[in-house]
């Protein structure tokens, strides 16, 4: 099972419901009635994972960026930060 497979239906199917044992839809167990997702909706999302994770990243580095120029901007630095416990 992939780390890609398991993000997938845990995002498509926070709830829980299932369990995963492989790479694909058919390698899902459904264990209860709570809401599934269907295999068009597994496989799009999954096709996207790379891309979504890769923005999620991007988004991480420019947030810390940010962060850290604002720190700059006040004249502290990260480690400035966390002597304060913060």
């Amino acid at each position: 099972m992939s780390i890609k497979a398991l993000e997938t239906l845990s995002k498509l199917c926070p709830e829980g419901g299932w369990i995963i044992s492989g790479d694909s839809f058919k390698d899902i167990t459904w264990i209860d009635d709570r809401p599934r997702c269907t295999e068009a909706k597994f496989e799009s999302e999954l096709a996207q994972y790379d891309v979504q994770k890769a923005e999620q990243n991007a988004k991480a580095v420019a947030d810390k960026a940010a962060a850290q120029a604002k720190l700059a901007a006040l004249g502290l630095t990260a480690d400035d930060f966390k002597a304060l416990g913060l």
